[in-house]
């Protein structure tokens, strides 16, 4: 049989042509409906071939990681030529993209928009990079006002001076052996040994290693066997369970202060909130151990991340549990001072996020609705580009407003400004589409659209609520950290196992956005540890060190 010529007929095209032949008289009623049924079964059939594609991508994503979305669409502008949207049009009725004329600002496209505030990469590090460095002066061999060595007549002045960075290698451990002579009386016996030093009077792992085996674990995610192997090929050996043991121990230590770090995060004026799966061993086996089919409790695990904006601090939260995050949400928002008011809770709109009870503003994430439309642009380009490339104005004006370092209220005003009538144009669109059934309302684009009408409100609160942010990606970056762990370690052995590694990671975090030393804070807390149990307030990243500075002024 002869292949037959190809071509393509949208939704409406179809159900044009089956009117036609329903109304065609010559046409007997038996062949009416075997001509119908074709149709009707071409199109279902190719409706079902293109979602069986996109969900092969989708899954070819998950496994193997999705191409970087800018060298995609800088491959298909080569194919396509720059600017065939805004002048060709699409069959359901794409506008071009028009710039915002109020705005005095350029507003490009998606694919030119250049992030101004982006620094260009580069391995040359200024000294002033090397914060925890060691600074040695070096002086000349002459001074201020000795005569010129070159016998001009001159004297010498000052300049300002120059720096030199020397970095040198040096072990995550250093062990130091102490051999101590020993003396023994011949006539009464009496044993005499050589005096100890008072650091050996301290435990044999030291508040520093500690430390920085914390963020070997859970900032690098390095598992413990890992860590083990290394250590033993520097001949410093260091055991998986000693490894355990250690960071069981800084976690007691510091606990009081992610107890309080909970209660002050759960004050804060926006919080961020996502999940992420784990492992967790013992719930795994416990499952193992269900055999009634009719159990409904939940099996899965996640690691839940919240950011909590508290004043001008960033309090990071992280918790491996059964719980999903609008249940570890209402947990910590039990701790909220009750005089408060809502707080602004920026979360994707999955329904285990937002609890009945949860009482707050809900904001939800704009970047989720915009990758329903990057994941099958291949397949309705001209559709999705249209929607891609407006929320592409949007964020060039948050942008704008970030590089203007404006206020809260000014960049609400800026969105109401420029943006509002970019949302406007891009709502009327959607709406258009299912209202006039320009798309298949099951298929993948046509359930892109009815996510972003049926979330409306919540995805554009940046244009009523001041202080609202676009998305939810500054969390998403902050949930890689449990997912490099997951990578690296697979799994928690325990309930409590995983409860400690989320203390510490929340610390970690919370102390790298306040730009400090993860490693000096955590030292700080373990040598202090009995005035950090009673004002665990006064020990947090940003007033540690003050602490510190006062209790050695007063002794």
């Amino acid at each position: 049989m002869k292949q037959p010529s190809r071509f393509e007929m949208s939704l409406g095209d179809q159900n044009d042509l089956i009117v036609r032949i329903k109304q065609n008289d010559a046409i007997l009623d038996p062949d009416k409906q075997i001509l119908t049924g074709l149709i009707e079964f071409n199109g279902w059939l190719q409706h079902t071939l293109q979602e069986k594609n996109i969900s092969i991508n989708r899954l070819k994503n998950l496994y193997f990681g999705n191409s970087s979305e800018h060298g995609k669409r800088k491959k298909k502008k080569k194919k396509s030529g720059a600017g065939d949207l805004a002048t060709k049009g699409t069959s359901n009725d794409v506008e071009p993209v028009e710039p915002d004329e109020s705005s005095n600002e350029q507003s490009p496209d998606a694919d030119t928009v250049k992030n101004s505030s982006k620094n260009k990469k580069s391995g040359r590090l200024s000294h002033a990079a090397y914060t925890n460095a060691e600074e040695i002066t070096l002086t000349p061999e002459h001074k201020i006002g000795d005569q010129c060595p070159e016998d001009c007549g001159g004297k010498l002045t000052t300049l300002p001076p120059g720096m030199v960075v020397k970095i040198t290698g040096q072990g995550f451990a250093k062990v130091t052996k102490y051999k101590v002579e020993k003396l023994r009386c011949n006539l009464c016996g009496i044993q005499i040994n050589a005096s100890m030093p008072i650091t050996l009077c301290d435990d044999k792992y030291d508040a520093a290693f500690k430390a920085q085996l914390s963020m070997l674990k859970y900032y690098m995610g390095l598992p413990f066997y890992r860590i083990q192997s290394y250590q033993n090929a520097l001949g410093i050996p260091l055991s998986d369970p000693t490894q355990w043991d250690l960071m069981d121990t800084l976690a007691n230590d510091v606990n009081p202060v992610f107890k309080y770090l909970e209660k002050f995060a759960a004050n804060g004026h926006l919080i961020h909130a996502d999940d992420t799966t784990v492992k967790i061993l013992s719930n795994i086996k416990a499952n193992a151990l269900i055999t009634d089919l009719k159990d409904k409790s939940r099996r899965g695990t996640y690691t839940t991340g919240i950011l909590s904006y508290v004043n001008n601090h960033q309090a990071y939260l992280f918790y491996s549990s059964k719980n999903h995050a609008g249940e570890n949400m209402l947990q910590l928002l039990s701790k909220r001072d009750n005089e408060l008011p809502y707080v602004k809770y920026m979360c994707d709109a999955l329904n285990r996020n937002i609890p009945q009870e949860l009482k707050a503003i809900l904001i939800n994430c704009l970047a989720h609705g915009r990758r329903k439309f990057v994941e099958i642009e291949d397949f309705f380009p001209p559709e999705c580009e249209y929607v891609v490339k407006l929320l592409g104005i949007v964020y060039h004006h948050d942008s704008i407003t970030k590089d203007k370092d404006l206020s809260d209220d000014e960049r609400l005003e800026y969105h109401q400004l420029h943006s509002k009538p970019v949302i406007d144009e891009l709502y009327v669109w959607l709406n258009k589409q299912i209202n006039e059934q320009l798309v298949e309302s099951n298929s993948s684009l046509g359930k892109a659209i009815k996510y972003m009408l049926n979330h409306q409100v919540a995805l554009t609160q940046f244009l009523r609520i001041s202080g609202a942010p676009l998305d939810n990606n500054i969390l998403e970056r902050a949930l890689k950290m449990p997912i490099r762990i997951r990578k690296n370690s697979m799994f928690f052995a325990t309930e409590h196992g995983a409860y400690v590694g989320s203390m510490l990671l929340s610390l970690i975090c919370t102390c790298v956005a306040a730009r400090q030393n993860p490693v000096g804070y955590l030292t700080a807390l373990q040598i202090n540890k009995a005035r950090v149990v009673k004002e665990p307030h006064l020990w947090m990243p940003w007033n540690y060190q003050d602490s510190m500075l006062d209790y050695h002024l007063a002794a």
